[in-house]
Parts: C-alpha cells; structure tokens; sequence
C-alpha cells in the first residue's frame, strides 16, 4: 500500500490496462480481491489520478477486512484501523475478553454490513491486558501476602491496590496505547469465570470509565493505571468474594484480565454519552400479545447503557414486534414508565478521586437536561398538557418523553431487523441462547454514518427441569400461598421453611436503601443458620434505581432460594428483564416469580403470612419461620408458579 502512493500515475495506468493488478493477485490466491479489481477499466475513471485513489481504498478495505477478525499483538499492531483488537500481555483474555473476539469473528464472518449500507456495526477498538498480568502484579507486590490475617473491606482492599505499582513493561505499553485512543475510555473487568456458560458474574466485577482528556499524558497514564488497579481489587471485594461462594468457588480459582475500550459516543460540552444503549436477548421470559419467546426482547435507554443494566427505567420492545409495547399503551402508562433520568460521562472533570464509586467519572441527569443536544431527536415525543396527549417527535413546548418512536416508528435506520441478525447469529455461533449488549450513536449533525457497536455477549441460559404444573393445579385450589404465570425457575424445592418480607403496609419508596440493609441483616442470620428462604418485596430487587424498588446487592441476599417481586397498588412497576441482577439470578437457579396488583393469573395471601408467628422484626422487614416446608413448584417454560403453604396447615 506505502508503494502505491509512490508509483507514478503513467506506470499504473500502464500495468491498469492490461489487468496486471488483478493478474497478480489472482497468482497470490487472493482471489475476492482480485475479482474486485478486474471488471475495472481505465476508462471508467474521468482522471488517471482517480485510479491511485480507488485501488489505495480497495487494498485498504481489504486489509481492514482481513483485521477485523484477528486478535493482533502489541507488538505488531500499528492502530491504522478502528474497530482493532489488541492483546496487550499474553494468557487468558477472560470470559468478557473472549465474547467480545468470538463477536468480532462473527461480524467478520457473517459481513452484515453488506446486508446493511451505511451503517457501522463493530465492536470498539479493545485491548485486552492478559491474566498472566494479574498474577505478576499481585506477586510483585505481594497482594495475597497482605491478606493473610483476613481480607479487609472493600475500601481498604482499593487502598492497598491504588498503594501497587503496575509493571513498568506493562505501563510503557499502555502510554503508547494513550497515544492511540485519546477518546474516552471504559476500562472492563474480563474474570476468567466471567460470561462463563454457567455463571455470568454480570456486573459483579467493577467497570470504569474515564474521560481519558487531560492535556498531561502522564495524568492519563495515572488515571488509566488506577483504573486497572481498582478493576482488579473489585475480584476481592464483599460483593465478588459471596457470589463465588454462592457457586462453590473459590477466589484463588479466579483471575482477572482486563478490557480497554473506547466509549461509544459524542462530546455535547462537557457531557460524552450515546445516542442510546440496550440489551437485546435472544429468549422473551414474558411475550405478551402473539410474541413468542423466541422472538427476543430489547430493553433500551438514552445515554450510557448503566440505566438498562441497573434496572432502570426503559423501553422494551421485541424487534420482531416492536409495535407491542403493554408499558406504552396509554398516555397514564407512559408517563408512569417513561425514562425520566440517563446516565452520562462527566467530561467537564479532566480530575476525579480514584477511590470513589464506579459513578465517580459519570452523571446523573435529568432527560430535559440534554434536549438541546439534538440526541433526543429520534428518541422523544412530547406530552402536551393541554391536550394531556404524547405527540411523536421533540418541541419546544411541552416535556419530553422517551417512547424511540423516531426509530420505531418511522425506521430511519433498520434497528429491529439489525438486532434480530445479531440474536439470530450470536446464538447460532453460541448455540444457546444469549444477552448482547450494544450502544447506538446517531445524530442528525454527525457526518458519520449511524453506528451499532456491540460491547459485549454472554450466555443466556435459564435452567428448566421437568416440572409440569397444569392450570387444575391453580384454578380452584385453597391451599396455595403465592400463584404465578410469569416465573422463572427450576422445578421443585420442599425445604423452605423461613420467609423473609416487606409488609406491604410499611413499604416506603424513599427508603429502600434502608429496606436493603434489613434484608441484608435478616440474610446474615438465614446463612449463618444454613437456612434457605423466600424473599418477597415490591418492585424490582437489585435495581440501580432506588426509586423501582430495593437496591440490595448479591452480598445481601445471598441465602435466598426464590426470589418474589410483587407490584403494590401504588407501585407498579413491571418486573425484572435485562438487569445484570436478573442475569445472575437466572444463572444461579434461583427461583424467581412475578406478582402482578391486579392479574387473575398470579396473587399472593398476605393474610395468611401475616398471621404466621414473627421470628424477627424490623421496622420495614418481618422473618416468619414455618413448622414444615413450602412446597414450590415452578414450570420455567411456560412461565408458570406455585408455592403452596406446608401440608401441616393444609391438614389443619
């Protein structure tokens, strides 16, 4: 390609008119190239100086085409395309490292974007940092050493990290990395078990992104390297340290590798967010109207994709019927379930405090916020008060709601059929079902066509057993606590004899956090005593969003063997899909089902469990212990659920 720009325009007109370009590409076996090349003729070009152009843009098109599914080392990798991959150090790539290859072969092989002119689908340039990395840095710095009295909290464990110091081979890679990506950067753990097909560890381990802006290099490297750092201390973390348990593993089996990537996005003054994010899976746990399971479901939100995985709220819709959408179908529904805030990376900052959150780089705002940044364009409609209807399409008076009905709508570019072909050949190449997760960035004053990146794929698989539960079961039947027709499951379990739950009377929504701590207290007591148990709650457990129900963490509910979300007549809010949360929860086996206020088809009998004799109280979460087990039954394929109350109360 160099020798291209030096040849003269007369010697490749010369060898252009006698085919020798094709002539010798064809003798090298490159055959596609070749072919490309050959129907060409000098004539079609109006200036010989055209001819230069168009073969340096085929041999590079062919060289890009050819990258796109390789895994390049550092040391031969030249960043003369976008959408690379790097392996940095050598071993492992972990689980989130080696969906993101297996995704970049897949693109590579299956060239969607010939299906689909004018729109990028990539993954992001990525380097990956190998296993072997983690292991060196803890031996150097004698990490494993430190915790032989016993592993401190989290707080202290990012001290001792951020304390470390990085390889100075491996620190020297990443400054030329940073002369490379000067865009935002989100920095991934990539655990060995992570994105596993057994368990996903969604959102276990820690992510960070940084604005990747200052104008000292250095700095960048300082902010980099401390991002790597704390990604590492999160596998030793509360949170990590009770899922592996949770699984029977054991923290020594886990290593860490680490995914570097450039953010998806744009720059609105100080503000560096997508278009939009989601998650689309390849398997709906709940159709409605005529959808099938099969036909997947998306879950989507403005800004970062920390709304969707966090249990935000957002849009669902399947791709094959995204005209179906029950949240929406009234102008009450939609204001009630309408994204009101996203999520965004702070770029004002070129300074942040590593020891803070993973939220420490990011910003919560406000959709009105951002309605003059032109992102909202294809994504909002807009509520008018006076008429008190939503009208498709962003104006000046009147709020603003998220309903994509720009895109769903009027199709300005072809989304649902882009997100089924990736369902469709993720799962084929998985041959299981899968959870993809992308971002979006389209803009009506971008020059830029509209990109699709695909940041990541894991498995997806639910664990059935045969367990039948035909509706005479149901209908009729006085024995039962808690029926269900949207559950997820794995057969039957008769060992839970204690229930822990939020009265429905003294749930209140601005304090869920303090909600958690007590479920967390209650499960500390239910693990040390070894004792499964039923958890029921309004909303959605483990939602970012503490306003949709009750934050807790894995660490707090650790114990649980079925999980219950229940919806209140005053809080309503559609069950778990999507969440990171709900992932893991699928994963493990536990036992999950759906109360909806005012469903024939599911109810629960507070009456009689708040009429079983107290164990424990707090001031919003009561622990009841049985004289004899539950008996619950759930039939993961059709989604349906039984617990039924012990057989001594039923003989009684």
């Amino acid at each position: 390609v160099q020798l291209l720009h030096e040849v003269p325009i007369e010697s490749l007109r010369f060898h252009a008119e006698r085919n020798h370009f094709s002539n010798w590409l064809f003798a090298r076996c490159e055959f596609s190239l070749a072919r490309k090349l050959q129907p060409k003729k000098v004539s079609d070009f109006d200036d010989p100086r055209e001819i230069r152009g168009y073969l340096l843009d085929v041999f590079q098109e062919s060289r890009y085409e050819k990258q796109r599914a390789v895994i390049t080392d550092f040391s031969r990798q030249s960043f003369e395309f976008e959408s690379s991959f790097t392996r940095l150090t050598g071993d492992s790539l972990g689980g989130k490292g080696r969906g993101i290859a297996f995704m970049r072969a897949l693109l590579a092989r299956y060239r969607l974007e010939r299906k689909y002119k004018g729109i990028d689908i990539t993954v992001p340039s990525t380097v990956v940092i190998g296993t072997l990395e983690f292991d060196r840095f803890l031996a150097e710095n004698k990490i494993l050493k430190q915790f032989e009295r016993g592993i401190p909290d989290d707080r202290e464990i990012a001290k001792i990290f951020l304390k470390s110091k990085i390889n100075p081979e491996l620190r020297e890679k990443l400054s030329k990395i940073l002369d490379h990506f000067v865009t935002p950067l989100a920095v991934r753990s990539s655990g060995l078990l992570e994105d596993s097909q057994d368990f996903p560890f969604a959102g276990v381990y820690a992510t960070y992104m940084i604005p990747n802006n200052h104008e000292n290099k250095y700095v960048r490297l300082k902010q980099l390297c401390q991002a790597i750092k704390l990604v590492y201390a999160s596998m030793f973390y509360r949170e990590a340290r009770t899922y592996l348990e949770s699984i029977s593993s054991k923290i020594d089996e886990e290593k860490m590798a680490v995914v570097i990537q450039k953010l998806v996005g744009r720059d609105y003054g100080g503000r560096y967010y997508p278009t939009f994010s989601g998650v689309v899976q390849s398997i709906n746990f709940y159709p409605v109207s005529h959808q099938t399971p099969e036909d997947g479901i998306v879950s989507v939100a403005a800004g970062l994709g920390k709304t969707v995985v966090g249990g935000g709220r957002v849009l669902r819709f399947s791709p094959r019927h995204p005209d179906i959408i029950p949240e929406f179908s009234s102008t009450e529904l939609a204001l009630a379930n309408s994204q009101t805030t996203l999520w965004v990376l702070d770029t004002s900052r070129t300074d942040f405090r590593a020891l803070e959150e993973e939220e420490a780089t990011l910003k919560r705002l406000d959709i009105s916020d951002i309605r003059g940044d032109g992102s909202l364009d294809l994504l909002a409609s807009t509520y008018d008060m006076n008429d008190q209807i939503i009208r498709d399409g962003l104006s000046a008076d009147g709020s603003p709601v998220i309903t994509f009905s720009g895109i769903l709508k009027y199709d300005p570019f072809p989304l649902c059929s882009i997100l089924l072909d990736l369902m469709g050949i993720g799962k084929q190449g998985m041959g299981c079902d899968v959870e993809i997760e992308f971002a979006v960035q389209i803009h009506p004053d971008d020059e830029a066509p509209p990109m699709v990146a695909i940041l990541q794929i894991r498995p997806l698989l639910p664990s059935y057993e045969l367990c039948e539960i035909p509706l005479e079961e149901i209908e009729g039947v006085d024995d039962l606590l808690i029926h269900s027709d949207k559950a997820l499951g794995n057969g039957t379990s008769d060992s839970i004899r204690d229930i822990v739950y939020v009265p429905p009377e003294r749930f209140d929504a601005s304090r869920t956090v303090e909600i958690a701590e007590e479920v967390g207290a209650m499960n500390a007591i239910l693990r040390e005593s070894s004792s499964p148990y039923l958890l029921i709650g309004p909303g959605r457990w483990g939602s970012l969003d503490r306003w949709l129900g009750i934050p807790v963490k894995w660490s707090q509910i650790s114990g649980v063997r079925v999980v219950v979300e229940t919806a209140l007549e005053d809080f309503n809010i559609e069950p778990s899909q999507g969440t990171h949360f709900f992932q893991n929860m699928v994963s493990m086996g536990i036992g999950y089902i759906y109360v909806a206020s005012d469903s024939r088809k599911s109810a629960i009998d507070w009456s009689w469990i708040n009429a079983q004799p107290v164990e424990k109280e707090l001031e919003f979460v009561r622990h009841v212990r049985l004289p004899a087990p539950l008996i619950v039954r759930i039939d993961g394929r059709c989604g349906r659920a039984v617990v039924k109350r012990p057989a001594t109360d039923r003989e009684g």
